[in-house]
């Protein structure tokens, strides 16, 4: 009787499997919707200047790409250099400069000692989307964890506007 019910459940299986696949091919109301994803950091849709993301390098290994609020896990000894910072100006901020610092947090404690700087030579067109990559140093991580903010700084005519919601948590272990 085994011998019987095996195979005919077996083919069962594959038959369901074909005919779900073939309903799903020819209904495309039950197809699921593939939706491109959104930037938090639109210049159309933005009301202030913002981080897009930013490319970051350990050690020697491939560039990462780092979202805001994203954890990156690394070991005591590693290296961190950030490559690039993409950020976007929506049309109706006014400026006449910008710059940017790389800020690392020790243990959540917020002290301005490891710091990346960049030039201050920013693209300020509006309306747009800029990538710089000119942070020159790097850091070298220790044990505890870890947060770098990237403060994007405005400048609008002598008033200072200083804008700290990009950060990504780094877990440095032993």
């Amino acid at each position: 009787m085994d011998k019987v019910i095996v195979p005919v459940v077996v083919a069962l299986i594959g038959f369901a499997g074909v005919v779900g696949a073939a309903w799903i091919t020819v209904n495309p109301h039950n197809k699921p919707e593939i939706k491109p994803p959104t930037s938090q950091c639109n210049p159309n849709l933005a009301s202030k200047i913002c981080v897009a993301n930013l490319t970051v390098q350990i050690n020697s290994d491939e560039p990462l790409q780092v979202i805001n609020h994203q954890r990156i896990p690394l070991k005591a000894g590693d290296t961190l250099k950030i490559l690039d910072l993409s950020y976007c100006i929506p049309s109706e901020v006014s400026l006449n400069k910008l710059e940017a610092k790389a800020l690392l947090f020790k243990n959540g404690v917020e002290s301005y000692k490891d710091v990346l700087l960049t030039l201050s030579d920013f693209p300020i067109h509006t309306g747009v989307c800029h990538k710089i990559g000119n942070f020159q140093k790097t850091w070298k991580l220790e044990p505890g964890q870890h947060q770098a903010m990237i403060p994007i700084i405005k400048y609008d005519g002598s008033n200072r506007i200083v804008d700290k919601s990009f950060y990504f948590t780094l877990d440095v272990g032993s």
